[in-house]
């Protein structure tokens, strides 16, 4: 054959391969399809999919209970699972579900599952669980108006993971997306997409009634934002082991609760309407001078006298759990003691702002104060 012809060949061979890749280019490969599975494209309506179809950018892939698919481009394979819907882009991106990558075709497994149902004031727990124990975990709480809460997954051992997090009194009762997306040594991921609606909780409403000696404590001062800044670097560090055991105790005996977690109430200085304020922890009944326990195991890691919480004692129990405890008469703890559930730490008093002597309980989960008194309830 001539050297012409060869050069033509080869200027042939080499527009070929350039048109495969491009036919090729951001087009997926359905490897297996189980079950009902539907393909939206060009915006049209919804029909079944099918093997051996090509799935292109713009596309959006659709499960339903009992259906799975499989979809491969030149070096990974995707596994979209039930009840979940994937737009294919770049990448396939997943809208809501689960979604896997793999380069092998073999797939981490990764179950999960949240208690108790979300809800204003109150705590869920995370829980995941895989074959696999070298996982990067990643997660967030979102929704579409900003709001976005980190997740943080603490091992457990045995492929479990563990994350808590709270959802404040005023968080708004709508729509949220719970973002998990976890990747392997080898760059294998799974991610998943749960919308959930947070629950409203119907909280009581109060009155404070304060005397004028009480409104130089209101005002704003270098001391009091000094003060903010302090709390907020100690409750910026938890310790990342779980150091409470089973479930809370009440920090005081015979517990009488005076005002409730979650309150709306309305301050008055000299019967006159000032301000009003959720009331983010329990206040328990007591005279000056009775006993505060620890409602469980732990680190004291901050102690000393604030402008509005009074003498202020803080307890790390780990993982991004810490109790507070405002308007005490005296401390008995300091800074590093590691205290036992139940052991006294102080005594009631009637310190800072204040109405008059009690115990205010306050419980910070992942940065967001909730109702402590579940935590006596349940395990977490």
């Amino acid at each position: 054959m001539s050297r012409k012809f060869f050069k033509l060949l080869f200027f042939i061979t080499i527009f070929i391969i350039l048109q495969w890749n491009i036919l090729c280019a951001d087009k997926y490969f359905v490897i297996d399809v189980t079950g009902k599975v539907l393909l939206l494209r060009n915006g049209k309506s919804y029909t079944s999919l099918n093997e051996k179809e090509v799935i292109a950018e713009g596309d959006l892939v659709k499960t339903y209970r009992d259906s799975v698919i499989i979809l491969k481009d030149e070096d990974n394979f995707y596994k979209l699972y039930p009840y979940s819907t994937v737009r294919i882009e770049k990448a396939p991106v997943l809208v809501y579900g689960k979604l896997s990558k793999s380069g092998s075709g073999n797939f981490t497994g990764l179950r999960f599952y949240f208690t108790p149902g979300p809800a204003q004031g109150k705590t869920m727990k995370v829980v995941l669980r895989s074959k696999a124990d070298d996982l990067n975990v990643s997660a967030h709480i979102s929704n579409k108006k900003g709001y976005r809460n980190k997740l943080i997954f603490y091992s457990l051992g045995n492929g479990t993971y563990r994350a808590l997090t709270g959802f404040d009194v005023e968080t708004p009762p709508v729509k949220y997306n719970l973002n998990i997306k976890i990747v392997t040594k080898n760059g294998n991921f799974s991610e998943i997409i749960y919308p959930f609606y947070l629950k409203k909780t119907v909280y009581g409403k109060g009155k404070v009634y304060l005397s004028e000696d009480k409104v130089d404590l209101l005002a704003d001062s270098e001391q009091k934002r000094e003060e903010i800044r302090t709390l907020s670097q100690v409750l910026s560090s938890p310790s990342e082991e779980a150091l409470w055991e089973k479930s809370f105790v009440y920090p005081v005996k015979d517990p009488v609760i005076i005002s409730r977690f979650g309150k709306k109430r309305n301050y008055y200085i000299e019967n006159i309407f000032r301000f009003t304020r959720f009331h983010r922890g329990s206040d328990f009944k007591g005279e000056r001078g009775d006993p505060v326990f620890s409602p469980n195991k732990g680190e004291v890691v901050f102690t000393g006298m604030r402008i509005t919480t009074g003498n202020t004692i803080v307890i790390d129990h780990g993982q991004g759990v810490f109790s507070l405890f405002f308007h005490l008469n005296s401390i008995n703890v300091k800074n590093g003691d590691r205290v036992e559930k139940s052991e006294r730490i102080g005594e009631v008093g009637s310190t800072g702002l204040v109405e008059a002597s009690h115990l205010h309980w306050g419980l910070l989960v992942n940065g967001v104060y909730v109702d402590p008194s579940d935590w006596i309830r349940s395990l977490f």
